[in-house]
């Protein structure tokens, strides 16, 4: 590498491209300080060089980062000619250089946009768990796949409305966020939490029976209860939750139904006293003691 990189003198350079490189000192260039990657700037010589070898004009063109010897990093195109020499005349190699870093901020600003965008369409801006938008999408694709059972579990927060009248709007949002928090703990993929409406969350359980996703739902229940909200802004809080489960397709044949059930259980669960897990047909895991309400 760096006997390539001897062969490559700086020889001339215009006032454009002195300003662009911070510097008027031909000298400081020739110590390529302003070379980010060494490993493909020393490849470009060589190109350079086997294009001299056929005695032909060649060009090359590539975007490249520099660092300039003010020790800012620019983005640049650059149009590279070789000139074979004639007779007594050297052969040389002209560089332009255009400035393109306005372009690239503007091109990294728009795609990070479009990620936000892409992100804010498939997630719930507050807790980031996905939204309901995802959830008909995805759940209507798991169950044309293979037939394998999924099962879904709605969770419903205890009494939340007296952690809004005692806390405020602002902390019981929160709340709402420390709850995805651990409902997230609780899953890995292919399962995946929704934000399905105020304090009522849907967790998607691809591949899992009623059975091991009322066991699931044992878990989150268990990890609600156990969990302190609100610690660092007026708390302690602690909370109690009520599920509902059902299976496809032991339960429903479709994804309206699916949900429906889960629903209409996590209804009963809630008539029946809160804090319990009940599943489309009637099943229940042994009632909870509730953890309590706000202090």
């Amino acid at each position: 590498m760096a006997t390539f990189l001897e062969l490559v003198k700086v020889t001339d350079m215009n006032a454009a491209a002195m300003k662009l490189f911070e510097t008027d000192d031909l000298d400081a260039l020739n110590t390529f300080l302003y070379v980010t990657n060494r490993a493909r700037f020393t490849s470009l010589v060589r190109s350079i060089m086997c294009n001299l070898a056929t005695g032909q004009i060649a060009s090359q063109q590539g975007e490249a980062a520099i660092r300039t010897l003010g020790g800012n990093q620019r983005n640049v195109l650059a149009n590279t000619i070789v000139v074979p020499g004639i007779g007594t005349r050297l052969s040389c190699v002209v560089t332009a250089l255009i400035d393109i870093t306005e372009r690239k901020q503007a091109e990294e600003a728009l795609r990070a946009s479009e990620e936000r965008f892409h992100f804010l369409s498939e997630h719930d801006n507050l807790t980031g768990a996905y939204n309901t938008r995802y959830l008909y999408q995805k759940l209507d694709t798991l169950l044309a796949k293979d037939g394998a059972p999924c099962s879904v579990i709605f969770a419903d927060l205890d009494r939340f409305k007296l952690v809004v009248d005692t806390y405020g709007h602002l902390n019981g949002s929160r709340v709402i966020q420390e709850v995805a928090q651990v409902i997230q703990s609780c899953i890995c993929e292919p399962a995946f939490a929704v934000a399905y409406a105020g304090d009522e969350f849907v967790i998607v359980m691809p591949g899992w029976n009623k059975t091991h996703a009322m066991a699931m739902a044992g878990t989150i229940q268990a990890r609600i209860g156990a969990h302190t909200f609100l610690t660092e802004v007026g708390g302690p809080v602690r909370l109690s939750a009520s599920f509902g489960v059902a299976a496809w397709p032991d339960d429903a044949s479709d994804m309206q139904t699916l949900l429906a059930l889960a629903d209409q259980a996590l209804f009963r669960a809630k008539q029946m006293g809160r804090n319990r897990i009940l599943a489309a047909g009637g099943a229940a895991l042994p009632q909870k003691v509730e953890s309590g309400t706000p202090d």
